[in-house]
């Protein structure tokens, strides 16, 4: 979850306002949309206490728009969506066809194609529009609402043809998530791969007459990832404000030799969270061998001290890292297992079976390092130990 998390976790907080300073009364959200969004010609997919979920289209569009009716608050910046589109729905991953449309609150649209079980392309500028955005209604309160326009020329399909489509959407505050589909999970938080294709919505993409895609919101951030380092090439140096379990600043240069796996995660990333029992145990079984776990987030101390003292992390984690542009994060969990010579081997969903797989090679490898033989920095003490100090 960059997800482009993005990236989802960049540094930049935009605080989005209503886009009109009128407000609206509910039921005329209800009947009308808003951003141009036709919904009384629309077809709802969607429609219970937390969200209204609708799509629409013509001879150039997939246009697709939902209503999150408990998230009034847009002043943290973290929340983000992403629409899943079974581009040519036959119920399962295609390679190279199928795609999620990502949005946050401070980013334009992008997609990114399948790669794979849970693995996915860098993250791509859309050449439609799409935001998330709050407007006030009658009553004084917000309600947010996110929008996504997109090209059918961007999709390869054509009016007529049949898609399968599902929205996922996450709020930081309040903590809410929701989709489309009939998919629960007690009150907790999931990642949009939890939900089963089964439960996708089918559409057929219709001419639906015109609109004016100049209403439609788009993200004004004037920065953001790059393209996602590729397998095979060298991996893009590291950063981070300050340390945990670590009493020096560290760099890849300063594992050369190792095999690195490199973590991006936040502690509101559920899925996150999840994998850290799993990376704390390679950390200890493979650490003689040669591996060093790392990870990086955009939160500081303020918010990790909290974290840490409900559970602990056997390896250095960096905050305030300003290395997720280099490596094209826009979604989280994402990570990366570096060889011995410095060349990315492997990247995707720490969760996949597929990862272990790649380091117990990675570690069988006698490679030689290509590393800088300089040292910028190396842990002074046992992460074990160093965790306990800094928690």
């Amino acid at each position: 979850m960059r997800e482009f998390f993005l990236l989802l976790c960049a540094s930049l907080v935009m605080r989005v306002s209503a886009a009109d300073e009128s407000p609206v009364t509910r039921a005329t959200l209800r009947q009308e949309g808003v951003f141009g969004f036709p919904q009384g010609r629309a077809k709802v997919l969607c429609n219970g206490r937390s969200l209204r979920f609708s799509a629409w289209s013509n001879k150039q569009y997939l246009f697709a728009q939902a209503v999150l009716w408990t998230d009034d608050d847009a002043s943290l910046g973290k929340d983000w969506s992403v629409l899943m589109l079974d581009v040519n729905a036959d119920g399962k991953s295609t390679f190279g066809v199928d795609r999620d449309y990502v949005l946050t609150q401070e980013g334009r649209l992008g997609y990114v194609i399948e790669h794979g079980w849970r693995t996915q392309t860098g993250i791509y500028t859309s050449k439609g529009r799409g935001g998330i955005r709050y407007i006030k209604t009658a009553g004084g309160r917000l309600v947010r609402v996110d929008t996504f326009l997109i090209p059918l020329s961007e999709i390869s399909r054509h009016v007529g043809d049949i898609v399968r489509l599902a929205y996922w959407g996450f709020s930081a505050k309040p903590p809410l998530t929701v989709n489309s589909t009939t998919y629960t999970s007690a009150g907790k938080n999931y990642s949009r791969w939890a939900m089963p294709r089964s439960g996708y919505n089918e559409y057929i993409l219709a001419s639906g007459g015109r609109i004016d895609p100049n209403q439609v919101p788009e993200g004004v951030s004037q920065h953001g990832p790059g393209p996602m380092p590729k397998v095979g090439q060298a991996a893009p140096e590291i950063a981070a404000r300050d340390w945990i379990n670590s009493l020096r600043p560290l760099t890849l240069a300063s594992f050369r030799g190792k095999v690195v796996v490199l973590d991006f995660w936040a502690t509101w990333c559920g899925p996150c969270v999840e994998c850290i029992p799993h990376l704390n145990e390679l950390q200890l079984k493979y650490s003689g061998e040669g591996l060093q776990v790392l990870s990086l987030v955009t939160e500081g101390r303020k918010t990790m001290a909290p974290f840490l003292a409900k559970g602990h992390v056997d390896y250095p984690i960096g905050l305030e890292s300003s290395s997720l542009d280099a490596y094209g994060i826009t979604e989280i969990p994402q990570a990366f297992v570096i060889g011995r010579g410095g060349k990315i081997l492997w990247r995707g969903d720490p969760a996949s079976p597929q990862m272990d797989k790649v380091i117990a090679k990675a570690l069988r490898s006698r490679q030689t390092p290509t590393w800088p033989s300089k040292r910028q920095g190396s842990p002074a003490t046992s992460p074990a130990r160093q965790s306990a100090r800094d928690r």
